[in-house]
């Protein structure tokens, strides 16, 4: 079957690195068979898509698999874009109030709420606001623990019972780049916002993030182009918007009809597309030159961060997840756990294990930055 894409259903498309097919990783860092990694640009609308990955399954594996920060109670994913790491969702939380002055009350809806840890921030703000939030994976256990007196379902947004012009401020974060269609999701909002109304959104930036091209779950690779020309489409403004590390932050509010987009996305996307494609090569090449110094000097290897390339590694080029002494991360929720079958840890494991050459698994935004971490440790650090 010829592919087409989601938004446009054009099937003028250009393939983008990398093409493959068997185990895959997903966002919340598990293991994914019998799929494929087949990402490609839309040459009318622009989109950057995945059209293998969970396209055509997504429902059932959220329903069923799901479990981003489910490993243990404390788990979160931290933000190190401010002047000290906090949790992402109070780095969100505290965007959000920056880009408008909300009222005293009001109604929310949180699309796809996991635990729930944006919507504990918000409420504690705005406690006269009535909210109500649906969320399709195990997460809505703790979801309905923490918010008994809310509006809540475990379910898709395609069957939460919603009426219409009926919300205040819509809320989506890390969610958007999951669903099938960015902008069926964008209109279904749209309808079911007050006149006027907000929708808040995050998502990975994939101009800042090559390593998405490797996750099989992120259908959509989305750029602030690509928001802003599915915001107009559906019916919004952009009100505001803002890049923090990798995510990227977009506020929008609803207009009577959608309007045109005079910018030309194909033509701006395809120019990240070639920058990203190199880098996620580099990526992946500097994990294999780190594993083979290491086997040629008989010493340890460990790869930094937990981005998709340090964990489809094995499976793309073909060696034992074994060789890896352990994951490094400084998100302290993620310590103890183990991914491939190899310990995750902090910066201790280094010594601990005897670790002499390091990889890096995550943003080109934070090398630097990480670089001058390593560095008092005396390892050979290698990157795209």
């Amino acid at each position: 079957m010829t592919a087409q894409c989601p938004v446009c259903e054009s099937t003028h498309l250009s393939d983008i690195y990398p093409s493959f097919s068997g185990t895959c990783i997903t966002s919340d860092m598990m293991v994914l068979r019998e799929a494929s990694l087949d990402n490609r640009l839309c040459k009318g609308c622009g989109l950057i898509f995945n059209a293998g990955g969970t396209r055509g399954r997504a429902e059932t594996f959220y329903k069923d698999s799901y479990n981003l920060m489910m490993k243990s109670p404390d788990a979160a994913i931290q933000s190190f874009s401010g002047p000290a790491p906090i949790s992402q969702a109070e780095r969100t939380h505290q965007i959000l109030r920056e880009m408008t002055n909300l009222p005293t009350d009001g109604s929310v809806l949180e699309i796809g709420a996991g635990k729930g840890d944006f919507l504990g921030h918000f409420l504690e703000e705005s406690r006269d606001w009535r909210a109500a939030a649906f969320e399709p994976s195990s997460a809505f256990d703790v979801l309905q623990k923490r918010f008994p007196a809310a509006r809540l379902r475990r379910c898709d947004y395609k069957d939460f019972d919603a009426e219409a012009a009926s919300f205040d401020l819509i809320v989506a974060l890390g969610v958007l780049e999951h669903v099938e269609n960015p902008l069926d999701m964008l209109k279904w909002a749209h309808g079911r916002l007050k006149d006027a109304g907000l929708f808040y959104i995050r998502v990975p930036n994939f101009a800042k993030n090559p390593n998405d091209l490797f996750c099989a779950d992120h259908l959509s690779k989305l750029t602030l182009h690509s928001l802003e020309s599915l915001a107009h489409a559906a019916g919004f403004d952009v009100v505001s918007s803002k890049e923090a590390g990798v995510p990227i932050f977009v506020l929008l509010r609803k207009i009577a009809a959608p309007k045109p987009h005079a910018v030309n996305v194909a033509e701006l996307n395809q120019h990240t597309v070639d920058q990203n494609a190199t880098v996620a090569r580099s990526a992946m090449d500097a994990i294999d030159r780190c594993r083979k110094a290491a086997d040629a000097s008989g010493e340890p290897f460990a790869i930094f961060g937990l981005g998709s390339s340090g964990l489809f590694a094995p499976f793309y080029l073909g060696f034992d997840a074994g060789k890896i002494a352990a994951y490094l991360d400084e998100n302290r929720s993620t310590w103890g756990s183990g991914l491939n079958g190899r310990p995750v840890g902090g910066l201790d494991k280094i010594k601990e294990l005897g670790i002499r050459h390091v990889a890096l698994a995550i943003s080109p935004v934070y090398f630097d930055q990480v670089k001058a971490k390593l560095a008092p440790y005396g390892v050979e650090v290698y990157s795209a």
